[in-house]
């Protein structure tokens, strides 16, 4: 998928970018619309009613951010080969996980305080807006959610950016990714004991037990197993595209049957968290789709929306709460034996029409104009640093 033990230039090279995924892509769109979901039930006052045949599935909508995770790791092992192409690899990987998710990030910390003080009237304290333009709120128990709705996520993506580089140097092959989410499982349920022997209140413990960032650490690392999967072993499947497309749609139905059995309790795969669980579906779902991507989950929709997927993200707790009066009149105007489930899908459809749009905006307006930013901050960095003939054998790509 990428080309490995490249040395890094003396000069200043322009780094090749690698194949844009069209699958990845679209499962970041289909996660974005499964937390849509999930939100859709719980933020409006009182909460919908949701007919029984999708109870079940939407009250799993938060398994949409664990495929996030997953294919956040996924991605960095597969682009950050291509930054080796460059004089200040590491930085030029600052720089741009910098860039992509700040300025919307910080777009949504101005909203919000405006949205705030308009329909709640309440105000946020210095310390916990600069908790969040920092990035460090997840470090800050009974805080760990963030003040911008959604923003949890965003804490804990941000510090796994910050330990990526270690896993890339350490972690090499399959059998060192599977180490490395059995190792951060480990990590975690020994940090559990830590945190109940901390002299903390009641509140705070429990958020540091749903919230804090080592939680995490498994499901970004089963996106490690995925990408070491399709990176080492399923090229010599592809060869055989009839083997190919039938592991590829084994692998899709097998996730599928997992999720559901994950989801009705009937158990979690003998791990300590269902949301490793949930995340093992999710890497079966990312080598199924790399092998075969199904027209139902992989098409110029899903893509697009993949696109705008973290605008979407970051757009729809405040849509859903803005629209509950819609909501009202759509589940009144309901009638008949599937009135609740019209009524569902109805509010459900309206979301996505309202969110798509705006989603779309922000990610033109915003993301694309911050990605172009962060490339010319790196070449402004780069061209102020002296040029070296050939870094060091440790700082060649690994």
């Amino acid at each position: 998928m990428t080309t490995e033990g490249t040395e890094v230039a003396a000069a200043s090279v322009r780094p090749v970018e690698p194949t844009r995924l069209d699958f990845l892509d679209a499962l970041r769109g289909l996660a974005a619309v499964y937390v849509i979901a999930y939100h859709l039930i719980y933020i409006p006052s009182p909460n919908l009613a949701v007919p029984a045949w999708a109870r079940l599935w939407a009250e799993n909508g938060g398994t949409g951010v664990t495929l996030f995770f997953v294919i956040s790791a996924f991605s960095l092992f597969y682009t950050t080969p291509a930054r080796f192409k460059q004089r200040l690899p590491w930085v030029s990987y600052a720089v741009h996980r910098i860039f992509r998710i700040a300025p919307l990030f910080y777009v949504w910390i101005v909203l919000t305080i405006v949205r705030d003080h308009l329909v709640f009237g309440a105000s946020h304290p210095w310390w916990e807006i600069g908790a969040s333009t920092a990035f460090v709120f997840n470090f800050i128990p009974a805080h760990q959610e963030g003040f911008v709705w959604a923003s949890w996520t965003i804490g804990v993506e941000m510090l796994f950016y910050v330990v990526f580089p270690f896993m890339y140097v350490r972690v090499k092959n399959v059998l060192g990714a599977v180490a490395l989410a059995i190792g951060c499982m480990l990590a975690w349920m020994f940090t559990q004991v830590v945190i109940d022997y901390l002299k903390i209140s009641p509140a705070a413990s429990a958020s540091m037990h749903q919230w804090f960032f080592p939680r995490f650490l498994p499901e970004f690392s089963m996106g490690a197993v995925a990408y070491f999967l399709l990176k080492d072993h399923i090229p010599r499947l592809k060869q055989n595209t009839q083997v190919a497309g039938a592991l590829g749609l084994f692998l899709v139905l097998a996730a599928a049957y997992l999720y559901i059995a994950i989801m009705q309790n009937t158990g979690q795969l003998g791990l300590p968290d269902n949301r490793y669980a949930k995340a093992i579906c999710c890497l079966l779902l990312v080598i199924g789709l790399s092998l075969r991507a199904l027209k139902l989950l992989v098409n110029q929709t899903t893509v697009f929306l993949g696109k705008i997927s973290y605008s979407i993200y970051l757009a729809q707790p405040t849509a859903i709460l803005l629209l509950e009066s819609v909501y009202k009149k759509i589940y009144a105007a309901s009638s008949g034996g599937m009135a609740i489930s019209l009524a569902f899908v109805g509010c459900f459809l309206f979301t996505l029409a309202v969110v798509i749009p705006f989603a779309a905006l922000a990610y033109y307006l915003v993301e694309k104009p911050g990605i172009k930013l962060g490339k010319r901050c790196y070449a402004w960095i780069e061209s102020r640093v002296k040029p070296r003939d050939v870094l060091p054998q440790s700082r060649r790509a690994a």
